[in-house]
């Protein structure tokens, strides 16, 4: 799965669970692992120090410890040295030498505990604690981004040859046949380093921007902002009245996703039409999701029959595509910092649930439209708040999470 470095939202959420103060430079690497809404795993420095998730349950952000996270934090608990095996164990009181601190600790809570050169992370059962983990005491130090950078500067710049490679080999077909070539350009981190390194290679590069009329005003900005430091020929195009549509086809969602067709396909479809044949530039990556790990390197489009898409930056990593941005110091959407994965409509029922949350907190505006929208077709607020709405039929996991609410009310 994807990985990133963790945005300055993401070390401020860390900052309040954990009680500490990481600074923004720090290279905390967050890699995707699978859940019902957001959920990561924390590294630092290479070791996985614990698991970062948004919780559908109590809408909040919950941390969970790795025996790795009490080599940066105190251990609460002290356990005498004992030839017994611990782990998975729970610990006899006798053995925890300070059993007082307990007292203060909740049920099912974790803490951190320490025993001879190890340390680790237990629940607490009762009037004692269950070992989860024991890993060896060492020091874990931190790493600036710029270390990480400097570290991994050839590797990037080997992806960046490799891309560039794939560009040109497409480009100079075109040039033979006489097709077109352009890219698409959504605002996001990923299509800008594709349009950029595009721009490398191809002469007045055709710059393709699909205002759905969705955008954040932050994108709607920034792109703006980005074809005029780079000098790009930007062409916007206007998606259809999607209010107009929502009364015919209904909330879009997850399983049924008639906006895409509607907002960006239609008008693309539309734009295009003029050419025999044309290329299009996708910034798209393998690792993004499972949907998409299985592409190549070129894929002919499903919708627009004159139009094959190509992925020159498909084997790039988030920190991949991060580290260039970095090394080239490129401006990039401030929706990243903000708490933003998906670039793109404030109410996607792809994006994560925590993030429509936040666009409750920084764009009230725009939520509350959506959510007198949601409500006058049938949804009522919990269904809205727990994104239950981002699915016309309901995977296993949403049914799951549906009966645990259905039975926490009946308590």
């Amino acid at each position: 799965m994807d990985d990133k470095f963790a945005s300055k939202f993401e070390i401020d959420v860390l900052n309040k669970l954990l009680n500490k103060n990481f600074s923004y430079d720090l290279a905390i690497i967050l890699k995707k692992i699978g859940g019902l809404d957001y959920r990561k795993k924390v590294f630092i420095n290479g070791e996985c120090i614990g698991i970062l998730e948004f919780d559908l349950i109590d809408l909040d952000w919950k941390f969970h410890p790795y025996a790795s996270y009490y080599l940066i934090e105190e251990p609460k608990i002290k356990i005498k040295p004992t030839k017994r095996k611990l782990k998975g164990k729970k610990v006899p009181v006798d053995l925890i030498e300070n059993a007082e601190e307990l007292k203060d600790i909740n049920e099912n809570d974790y803490v951190g505990v320490e025993v001879g050169n190890y340390v680790g992370v237990a629940v607490k059962k009762g009037d004692t604690i269950k070992i989860k983990d024991l890993t060896l005491k060492k020091e874990l130090r931190f790493e600036k981004i710029e270390d990480y950078l400097r570290k991994n500067k050839d590797r990037i710049e080997k992806l960046e040859k490799k891309s560039l490679s794939i560009i040109k080999k497409y480009y100079e077909m075109c040039k033979n046949k006489n097709y077109a070539i352009n890219t698409s350009f959504s605002g996001g981190k990923d299509s800008s380093v594709s349009t950029l390194l595009a721009n490398k290679v191809i002469d007045d590069l055709e710059v393709i921007f699909i205002d759905t009329g969705l955008e954040f005003k932050d994108t709607i900005d920034f792109v703006k902002k980005f074809a005029k430091k780079y000098d790009l020929n930007l062409v916007v195009l206007k998606g259809k009245n999607f209010w107009e549509y929502l009364e015919k086809e209904g909330i879009p969602t997850k399983d049924y996703r008639w906006c895409n067709s509607v907002c960006k396909l239609e008008p693309l479809k539309e734009y295009l039409k003029k050419y025999k044949r044309v290329y299009t530039i996708d910034g798209s990556r393998r690792y993004e999701s499972f949907t998409r790990e299985k592409l190549t390197y070129e894929r002919k489009s499903g919708f627009i029959e004159n139009q094959i898409n190509i992925f020159p930056i498909l084997d790039w990593r988030g920190t991949d595509v991060w580290s260039w941005i970095y090394l080239n110091d490129v401006i990039y959407n401030e929706l990243y910092d903000k708490g933003f994965e998906r670039i793109g409509c404030y109410m996607c029922p792809a994006a994560l649930n925590a993030e429509f949350l936040r666009v409750k907190e920084l764009y009230p505006e725009l939520f509350n439209k959506w959510v007198d929208v949601l409500k006058r077709f049938g949804y009522d607020e919990d269904e809205i708040l727990r994104g239950f709405w981002r699915w016309k039929e309901l995977p296993p996991k949403m049914k799951e999470l549906k009966k645990i609410l259905e039975n926490k009310e009946k308590k």
